[in-house]
Parts: C-alpha cells; sequence; structure tokens
C-alpha cells in the first residue's frame, strides 16, 4: 500500500507542477465508449471524444473512433480505426470535418509482479491535409500499477507518445539574410504527449479513467532546417506557431 500511495503522489505532482508552468490552451476532455468481444482474436469498440475549452467555455470538437483489434498472440496485437472529427470552435475558415484512419501494432509485458508495459508503433493518414501534416506517426509508451486488492482496482498509470509529422502543407523557409529559400514541408519529430492518471473498476464490466495530459511541440534537426515555427526575417512573422496545450480528462468504458 506504501508504493501505490507514493505513485499516486509522484502523478499527482507531475499533473499539479505541469498546470502550473503552462495554463494557457487547458481543455477538458470526456469520452464514453463501449468494447465488445467478438472470438478469441478479435474485438471491437466505439469510443466518443468530446473537447470542451476552459478558457472559451465552448465545445471544440467531437471525435467518434470506430475500431478493430485482432490478437496476433498472447504479447501481440493489431489495431484498425477510423476516426471522423467533426470541428465545432466557430473559427473562420477551419474546416467542419476532417477524416483519419490509423493502424497499431501492440506489445505488451510485465515488469515484474505488479508493473505492466505496453509499447506501440500507430501510423495515421488524415484524408485533409493539415497545415503542419496528411500522414503522422507516433510511438507510444504506457506504464501502469495493477493490484485486484486495491479498493475498484485502482490502477495509476502514465503514458507518453513521440510524433513525427509527415507531408504537411509546404511552408515558405528563409536564408539567414532573409532571402526566400524551398518550399518544404515541415517534416520530423515535432510533437511529444504525457499523461498521468488513474483507473478504476467499479464493476468488472465498467470502467473510469480520470487523467492530466499535456502536449508540447517543437523543432528537431533531422531533415534539417524543417521548423514548424519557421521565421520570416524580413517581416519578423511567424506562420505556423507551435500548438501546446493541457487537458483535463475523464474517460467511461463499458464492456458489453
Amino acid at each position: 500500500m506504501k508504493k501505490i500511495t507514493l505513485i499516486i503522489c509522484l502523478l499527482l505532482g507531475m499533473v499539479l507542477n505541469a498546470q502550473i508552468r503552462e495554463t494557457e490552451n487547458t481543455m477538458l476532455w470526456t469520452t464514453l465508449g463501449v468494447t465488445k468481444k467478438i472470438n478469441k482474436k478479435f474485438s471491437a469498440s466505439y469510443y466518443q471524444l468530446h473537447s470542451y475549452s476552459l478558457e472559451d467555455t465552448r465545445l471544440n470538437f467531437i471525435q467518434p473512433d470506430l475500431g478493430i483489434t485482432y490478437k496476433l498472440s498472447k504479447k501481440w496485437d493489431i489495431l484498425v480505426h477510423y476516426s471522423p472529427t467533426f470541428s465545432l470552435d466557430g473559427v473562420k475558415g477551419n474546416q467542419l470535418l476532417y477524416h483519419r484512419v490509423s493502424t497499431d501494432l501492440k506489445l505488451s509485458t510485465r515488469l515484474g509482479k505488479r508493473f505492466r508495459m505496453k509499447n506501440s508503433i500507430t501510423a495515421e493518414h488524415h484524408f485533409t491535409q493539415r497545415s503542419k501534416f496528411q500522414q503522422r506517426y507516433y510511438y507510444r509508451l504506457d506504464l501502469y500499477y495493477r493490484n485486484t486488492k486495491l479498493p475498484w482496482k485502482l490502477r495509476p498509470f502514465a503514458s507518453q507518445k513521440l510524433y513525427w509529422y509527415s507531408n504537411g502543407r509546404l511552408l515558405q523557409y528563409y536564408s539567414p539574410d532573409g532571402e526566400a529559400t524551398k518550399l518544404k514541408s515541415p517534416n520530423g519529430l515535432h510533437a511529444y504527449r504525457i499523461k498521468a492518471g488513474i483507473k478504476l473498476y467499479p464493476t468488472d464490466n465498467f470502467n473510469v479513467s480520470i487523467y492530466y495530459q499535456k502536449q508540447k511541440e517543437f523543432n528537431s534537426d533531422f531533415l534539417g532546417g524543417r521548423d514548424i515555427n519557421s521565421l520570416n526575417p524580413n517581416s519578423n512573422s511567424i506562420r505556423r506557431s507551435f500548438y501546446d496545450f493541457s487537458v483535463f480528462g475523464i474517460s467511461c468504458i463499458y464492456k458489453l
């Protein structure tokens, strides 16, 4: 019990520290979902995410997600998802509907008696080209503590995602002298997300997750000079700034 208390304190400390350091672009995400095991190999899921802006007190978007999971083995799974996004932020010029398909390859392993780890690689294709990418790839690492003797099988967890952007809209880059160089897509490692929270199982078929998540965008030098926030030295303006945000979230999932 002392170990689990320490883990919860560390997770809460991460959340509070992140919120103190960064308070802009804060959202509330609520998710409702159902899962159904079809047979020994296949299962299906449906989730619906709602995003609310806590600063503007408005609904940002609604994102359904329909998924199929195939169990390759005891440790390996492959997942396919389709996720349309309905934009409701009312921002002029924003597209109202986006479509996305993704494929995940996931490996589940044990770290001792109580800890579990999941590693996955995901490839996304967005049918509408976004300003920074049309394809997006990310590596995800999940860690959680499992002890069925805890009240409601409480599980502290933490996860991280590292994103690679590809095939975004062409962006004008400049030399140090202010001369326009090539038009290029800002391909490369450009975003990182970290999430921490707890999951509860009030019943065997129903679970609730409460979490905090943060995204930070950044530039990398893997492809040389493909910054997101490319500066025009002639006007001192940036066409595409970083998109950083914080999320307080709650997820309720029912197993059919």
